[in-house]
């Protein structure tokens, strides 16, 4: 049995974000979302912990991409936790919309 750590509820999250970290941009594919964080795929060998990460991608009927300040939770492979830094109380709101299914 594994304990969940996340203190917002999630939602699959099938799209790309260009991720900037250590001065490059790439484009990444997410797993899923929620308020506090975004899952994404980094092939081959993931990210170190703590590496300090934009994250910008968009959302569905939201006409500009969200971009997004963070740093990497947990690293497994090419599977990557981003934990977002201090997000704005109305993207907050926005977010937790999309992943409760009001977007």
């Amino acid at each position: 049995m594994t304990t969940e750590l996340r203190r917002s509820p999630r939602t699959p999250f099938d799209g790309w974000v260009e991720l900037r970290a250590d001065g490059a941009r790439r484009l990444v594919a997410a797993f899923d979302l929620s308020a506090g964080g975004i899952g994404i795929l980094v092939s081959p060998d993931g990210l170190p912990p703590r590496t300090s990460v934009t994250c910008e991608f968009p959302l569905r009927g939201i006409s500009l991409p969200i971009e997004l300040e963070g740093s990497v939770a947990w690293s497994v492979g090419a599977r990557v936790g981003i934990c977002f830094g201090s997000v704005d109380p109305g993207l907050v709101e926005l977010l937790e919309n999309h992943v409760a299914g009001n977007l």
